[in-house]
């Protein structure tokens, strides 16, 4: 009989232990307590976001310094309550941060805190809130960042004057290592051929074999859109315009290389291939691992503050040049920052920085993740090309680069430090000017 009374007393102390805090606002009236529950209320929101007719809750522990939090969402709230409630508890025992309380339950934060601290933590919540543009730039890499008191490197004006063949072999008749005097002083793409060190000349570039793929690639882009191509590099006298690079370093160290592509833009960058009105499609002659494209990007220190220089870049040593127009202009869209995250029908990849991908769920688009298929431009009007989304303003149509202009051009998207961002919720045309303008020193 004891024995049992014993048993009683326990599974009632448990039972009512393990209910403490059930729907139960916390009251512990701690402003920096209360902020640290803002990361699993925003995840809340945002669940509520994509699915209104569904509730959330979030539960918090905070004890000396230290906290757990957990947020659940289900179309019961009573199921929510205690999913939340069970797993902030499991965490805050195995961190010793105390009992968990209620923090939030659907938008509505029912912690309990003085009227001023309230007033401080809506401050707070309403910063978190606002749209983050430098959270959907790259990763900035070491090796990204061009330095202009750097020996090597060259200013675009200079190009002509200060570049010189390293490898002699590659001082042949119709190459040129500068971007040759334009056609049109409008915003154009420019191409260059890279070759690594110890790379085999095959002579892309004055055989006509970046030619041809550039100008497929606009045919395409002619056909698909119906009325747009890209603003083309072209020298006075009709053909377009090639510049050569041999980078540094050779295959081997390339391919091993963290990132090589962005190695070889950074290097472009350096040798004066970062003018204010031009686009670069960089042609590698080899292979690069398995890529067939990828985006790169070298950063430029100026004067006037960093500017991201972001290039499309070609790898034709693996699938080969007959379609290398596809990735010579999927990496261009993504350079000029499409797909934009704020597309329907953007990539989810929830265990990703941006939480989604600059691609495509479907298939048959040029912007596809994985099969292009005939290489639909945005056939339906609804993602990146021509299309009426109001809260998602970069348009492809109205990039400057592209032919005709449209009366209303966009410039490349960018951050207030000048980086590429993926997802504008405001177009800024006037910054984008700043940002090119730091180019001039």
């Amino acid at each position: 009989m004891r024995n049992v009374l014993i048993l009683l007393i326990l599974f009632v102390f448990f039972f009512s232990d393990s209910k403490a805090g059930l729907k139960e606002p916390g009251k512990i009236n701690n402003l920096q307590c209360a902020l640290n529950a803002l990361d699993g209320y925003k995840e809340a929101l945002e669940y509520l976001k994509k699915n209104p007719k569904k509730n959330s809750v979030v539960y918090l522990a905070c004890l000396d310094g230290g906290w757990s939090w957990y947020w659940s969402g289900s179309n019961k709230i009573s199921k929510a309550h205690k999913t939340a409630f069970k797993n902030c508890s499991k965490n805050s025992k195995k961190n010793g941060n105390g009992e968990c309380f209620l923090f939030s339950e659907n938008d509505k934060i029912v912690w309990e805190l003085s009227e001023e601290k309230k007033v401080s933590l809506n401050q707070v919540i309403i910063k978190l809130n606002k749209h983050d543009e430098n959270k959907y730039t790259g990763w900035p890499h070491p090796y990204q960042f061009v330095d202009i008191n750097d020996p090597r490197f060259v200013k675009y004006t200079d190009q002509k004057k200060k570049l010189i063949y390293v490898n002699q072999n590659d001082d042949i008749e119709g190459r040129y290592l500068y971007d040759r005097e334009d056609k049109s002083d409008d915003f154009q793409v420019h191409a260059i051929y890279v070759l690594a060190s110890d790379s085999k000349d095959k002579k892309y570039d004055v055989n006509g074999v970046i030619e041809r793929i550039v100008l497929k690639g606009n045919k395409h882009l002619k056909y698909k859109t119906k009325e747009k191509s890209f603003r083309l590099d072209f020298t006075k006298e009709g053909k377009l315009d090639v510049s050569f690079l041999r980078l540094p370093i050779t295959k081997k160290e390339l391919n091993n290389h963290q990132d090589g592509t962005t190695l070889i833009a950074a290097e472009a960058v350096r040798n004066g291939f970062y003018h204010p009105k031009k686009l670069y499609s960089i042609f590698y002659q080899d292979k690069y691992k398995r890529e067939w494209g990828q985006v790169g990007s070298g950063t430029i220190e100026t004067p006037n503050g960093d500017v991201e220089i972001v290039s499309g870049v070609v790898y034709l040593g693996g699938e080969g040049r007959r379609d290398a127009y596809i990735p010579h202009l999927h990496e261009l869209f993504h350079a000029l920052g499409f797909v934009q995250l704020c597309a329907p029908a953007a990539v989810i990849e929830k265990n990703s920085r941006w939480g989604k991908n600059d691609h495509l769920t479907f298939a048959g688009d040029i912007m596809s993740n994985n099969d292009s298929g005939n290489g639909n431009i945005d056939s339906k009007r609804k993602h990146y090309y021509g299309h009426s989304m109001k809260n998602c303003p970069m348009d492809l149509r109205k990039s400057v680069f592209l032919e005709p202009t449209e009366k209303d051009p966009q410039h490349v998207p960018r951050t207030e430090n000048c980086y590429k961002t993926q997802w504008v919720e405001v177009y800024n045309h006037q910054r984008s000017i700043d940002c090119l303008n730091r180019l001039n020193f």
